[in-house]
């Protein structure tokens, strides 16, 4: 069953979250490192310049966020995708948790490791243009593929 915690990250809030939080926290940095602030009433010289430190503050925390985000949060969605049953196999039999067909279950048909994403075949009808590629996290593992029939040994002669 999956849970808000699956969905939060199957929605992909967490970067969201990290792009608006980063700068604000920058801007957050520079306005107090500013204080006290000018009259912004008038526009005058001195609430230009700070204005524009503001956003040369909002820009870098953009970049620096940026750039931090895959080492900060790659690590994370790796551990929740290993929370939602990865590593997945061709035959698995996966929950949807995202878009149209949320709540689905369907089949794994080909995964991408490298990329973290996978493919899945819907055993029931879905609409034609019907999402088919996934990320781990948008996906939880409710089925492990069957796994392959090993022939019995050759009986002994009698």
């Amino acid at each position: 069953m999956p849970t808000r915690t699956h969905r939060f990250f199957a929605r992909n809030w967490l970067p969201r979250i990290w792009i608006v939080a980063f700068p604000a926290l920058a801007a957050l940095l520079m306005a107090s490192a500013l204080a006290p602030a000018p009259d912004l009433a008038g526009l005058g010289p001195d609430a230009k310049a700070y204005l524009l430190l503001i956003g040369i503050a909002l820009a870098l925390g953009l970049c620096v966020g940026a750039l931090l985000g895959p080492f900060v949060l790659g690590p994370i969605y790796h551990w929740r995708a290993e929370v939602n049953g990865a590593p997945f196999q061709p035959g698995d039999r996966v929950e949807i948790l995202v878009g149209a067909n949320r709540g689905r279950v369907a089949r794994v048909a080909e995964v991408s490791d490298w990329r973290s994403s996978l493919r899945v075949e819907f055993t029931e009808p879905v609409a034609r243009m019907a999402k088919t590629h996934f990320d781990f996290t948008q996906v939880l593992k409710v089925g492990v593929a069957d796994s392959p029939v090993e022939p019995a040994p050759p009986r002994a002669a009698d």
